[in-house]
This record gives structure tokens, C-alpha cells and sequence, in this order.
């Protein structure tokens, strides 16, 4: 297989597999992974997060985080609090049933997990691993030397 026809079969498997809600074991498929992703990361956060914070985050705008916010508000997933001692900064309030749902998907994707790893077996998964791994700093460098930020070779 030279490596064109590997492109194409790369391409194609991810094409044909990304909105297929048992792939990466999604068990709820009316809830989008990166809204997963917020809501983890913003209760790892701390109870209490600011909206500012939740940007710097993850590198998106102000605005971003508004709608999605908004969106998680009207879905019950979070609530915004103003705080008397710091009436300048909008926080973010993950709710218990949000928390729930996401621990829920975190424990079923684990185990889905579990389960590739056993497929691959010892050899197989220590291989995946080295290359995603590899694939994702090449990536990263690349990203960075469109930046600007790296040059020659990572």
C-alpha cells in the first residue's frame, strides 16, 4: 500500500465513523463530545469559574463561551452567578445533573476503552499509543511552525 492509498483509507475511516454514536462508545448521542469536553473542564476547574478563565482555556473568545454558555443554560447543565464582592466577572455554576451526565459518559467511554485495549492486546495498544502519541506532536509542531513559532525541525 503506497502512501496515497494509506491517506485515503484514513480518510475515509474517520469520515465514515465520525457521527456514528457508538464509535468512541458516545452513549448519549444528542450530547456533542466538545460539550463534554467544556463541562469537564470547567468542573475541573473549581466550583465557581469565571467566564474569562473558561476562555483563556481554551484559547476561544469571549463570545464563544457566551452562546455556548447560553446553550448550556437552557439545557440545565450550568447557571451564572455574579458575586457581590466581584460585580465585575460573570461565573459559571456546573449543575448536578450535568456533572452526573458527564461522569456517566466518562465511566462508559473508560470502559469502552477497557474493552479496545483488550482487542488490541498488550502489543497492539502499546503501538496505538506510541502513535498517536508521535501523530500528535507532529502535529503540534506543524500547527506551530504555522504560527511562526518553530522553525526548522521539531
Amino acid at each position: 500500500m503506497d502512501e496515497m492509498d494509506i491517506v485515503r483509507k484514513i480518510t475515509h475511516l474517520v469520515y465514515t465513523h465520525r457521527r456514528d454514536a457508538a464509535f468512541m462508545g458516545q452513549k448519549q448521542p444528542n450530547v456533542k463530545h466538545r460539550d463534554i469536553m467544556m463541562l469537564d473542564a470547567i468542573i475541573k476547574m473549581g466550583d465557581l469559574v469565571k467566564m474569562s478563565d473558561i476562555s483563556a482555556y481554551f484559547q476561544i473568545t469571549p463570545a464563544a463561551v457566551s452562546q455556548c454558555i447560553k446553550n448550556f443554560e437552557k439545557k440545565g447543565w450550568v447557571e451564572r452567578t455574579v458575586l457581590e464582592s466581584d460585580r465585575r466577572s460573570v461565573y459559571v455554576r456546573v449543575s448536578d445533573e450535568a456533572k452526573q451526565m458527564v461522569q456517566e459518559m466518562e465511566e462508559h467511554m473508560k470502559q469502552q476503552l477497557i474493552a479496545f485495549i483488550a482487542e488490541l492486546g498488550e502489543d497492539d495498544a502499546e503501538a496505538f499509543v506510541r502513535i498517536l502519541e508521535k501523530g500528535f506532536t507532529f502535529f503540534k509542531c506543524e500547527r506551530k511552525k504555522e504560527e511562526g513559532k518553530e522553525t526548522g525541525k521539531c
